[in-house]
């Protein structure tokens, strides 16, 4: 008797969840790739590398390159997206600062769900005031994108990016001499970048 009203309960809950969720589906998950797009991001760069000032002026560089970066930009189709980006970038060893403004051209394999994708910017750092830098500056990369939310997907990147850095100068000191040179440098880093695209 006990059973009968417990499988009895269980049906008619069962019924009244399944009727329940007809009614009032719950919101889908789904990609936000159609329209305009803001992508906001994060970044670190590891092993800038050898930079030359001249052809006997060679330094290798350890340092790193702490990134905020904001995209604006809007979907071709779904698996394909333009963009214009802005950020600042900090370079610590050597020291350096930027504010890259640069074209953004983003490809996903999987336009309706959890998806790889390529991305390749290119653009220009502007001399925002005394202490940044100008230069041309480039990156591709490969990643991954989750859907968090309805309008909500989380970025995971990474690729190589290099930065021109334009009348770079450095001071040579020697056995009994000192020279300041000024040339343009390439910085070449690895990337990795998380951020949020909505």
């Amino acid at each position: 008797m006990i059973y009968k009203a417990v499988l009895t309960s269980v049906v008619g809950l069962l019924l009244a969840v399944s009727a329940t969720a007809q009614t009032n589906p719950l919101p889908i998950k789904k990609s936000k790739n159609t329209g305009l797009f803001n992508i906001t991001q994060i970044g670190y760069n590891a092993g800038v590398g050898k930079a030359t000032y001249r052809s006997d002026v060679v330094l290798d560089y350890r340092g790193s390159v702490n990134r905020f970066r904001t995209t604006f930009g809007y979907f071709l189709n779904p698996a394909v997206s333009v963009g214009l980006g802005f950020g600042l970038d900090g370079y610590h060893e050597p020291s350096y600062n930027t504010a890259p403004l640069v074209a953004d051209v983003r490809y996903y394999f999987q336009p309706s769900g959890n998806s790889l994708f390529v991305t390749g910017n290119v653009g220009y750092a502007l001399k925002l005031g005394a202490g940044f830098e100008r230069g041309v500056t480039t990156g591709l990369h490969v990643g991954y994108r989750v859907i968090a939310g309805r309008n909500t997907n989380l970025l995971f990147s990474v690729g190589p990016e290099a930065q021109q850095i334009q009348d770079a100068r450095i001071n040579v000191v020697g056995p009994g001499s000192f020279e300041q040179i000024e040339s343009t440098i390439w910085l070449k880093s690895i990337s990795f970048n998380a951020g949020f695209l909505f």
